[in-house]
């Protein structure tokens, strides 16, 4: 007979939790649920690197008047020397940028087109360089790539049990702490859930905590002014989104909304809404959105603010556990006539790209 210990007499044995933590109610944990767990990170900064291409378009913040030879411009990313931009109708060759003080000097009516007045806050678009033949190589430009980063964050909660309150029969309980564990399961998904949406990246060398949606989300911010949400709304925050390029790299977008502006989205017009579809990877209801670029699923989530909407492609957005810290129960050692267990898990959210994204905030 041996005297080697068995699997069944270790103490701190780990149990993952992970797809009982899947299989709860949807509209406790919507985005959880949605995103679902992808591949862990190996760090508690989790790091990414996205690239950006050159911005094509800005504006003019200055009037000019038909005989100017100078604008000065928001942003001079877009232009380089012997560059060809549209302004209105007219075309312009640019011939020198004054990068400091966000000024290019231009060539007016190029090729023909009629020189005009320009307006302040005209938009100013980069068309193409201006090849000629025989021509020497261009000078090239470089944007490197930029860095991302987001930290990692522990939730944990503790389960105890008396030996005598196991024992105890109750109606609709089998098994107190298992019933207790799955209860605590929902309570460290909700933490997840919330700081996914609400959370503010923060690290002080001891606690960490991962940024959010709203705290990722800056370049398609749209300030409502405590009006309520409208048809028009929902979709200028696509077509602002495709404009800077989310929509065309592809991607699956979803609304991301407050029970109180889905009834508010729900009484739009109804052309506009699909009846409720079933999303059919966990069984979570949603209406769908029709616009112009597509059609976009609705999916309540009560974690969000009542007067906000978010925009996000979930192709983009990823939550990861920390190499094999996904959550999981551990049992704790016996003290006394009692036991104990905590569910723990360390998580990250990566949220590639933030202005594939949208946010509608202030809404009435």
């Amino acid at each position: 007979m041996t005297n080697a210990i068995n699997t069944t007499q270790l103490v701190g044995k780990k149990e993952s939790v992970v797809d009982e933590v899947l299989l709860l109610n949807p509209n406790q944990t919507p985005l959880v649920n949605l995103l679902g767990f992808k591949q862990p990170v190996t760090n508690t900064t989790h790091v990414w690197y996205e690239d950006q291409t050159f911005a094509v378009k800005t504006k003019v913040t200055a009037l000019a008047a038909i005989e100017a030879t100078e604008l000065t411009v928001a942003d001079v990313e877009p232009f380089v020397v012997d560059a060809i931009v549209q302004i209105e109708e007219e075309l312009v060759q640019v011939t020198a940028i004054n990068t400091s003080a966000k000024k290019i000097t231009v060539v007016r009516g190029y090729a023909g087109t009629t020189a005009s007045a320009i307006a302040k806050d005209a938009e100013i678009e980069f068309l193409y360089v201006r090849g000629e033949e025989g021509a020497d190589i261009p000078k090239s430009r470089y944007k490197p790539r930029q860095r991302v980063e987001n930290y990692t964050q522990i939730f944990m909660e503790s389960v105890e049990v008396t030996g005598t309150a196991e024992s105890v029969s109750q109606y609709g309980v089998d098994g107190l702490y298992n019933y207790e564990k799955a209860k605590k399961q929902l309570e460290v998904a909700l933490q997840l859930e919330k700081s996914l949406i609400n959370g503010v990246k923060f690290d002080d060398g001891t606690v960490r905590h991962l940024g959010g949606l709203r705290n990722f989300i800056k370049t398609n911010v749209t300030d409502a002014g405590k009006v309520a949400i409208s048809i028009k709304m929902l979709t200028d925050m696509v077509q602002t989104v495709f404009e800077k390029g989310g929509l065309a790299g592809g991607g699956q977008y979803a609304f991301i909304v407050s029970a109180h502006q889905k009834r508010a989205i729900s009484d739009l017009q109804g052309d506009k809404i699909r009846i409720t579809q079933a999303e059919n990877s966990r069984g979570q209801v949603v209406d769908h959105l029709v616009t112009d670029f597509g059609q976009f699923p609705i999916v309540m989530n009560d974690n969000v603010k009542s007067n906000e909407i978010f925009f996000i492609d979930i192709n983009r957005t990823a939550i990861k556990p920390l190499n094999d810290r996904g959550f999981h129960h551990i049992p704790a050692a016996v003290t006394g006539d009692r036991q104990r267990g905590f569910i723990v898990g360390e998580y990250t959210l990566e949220f590639k790209q933030e202005s594939a994204h949208g946010r509608i905030k202030n809404l009435a």
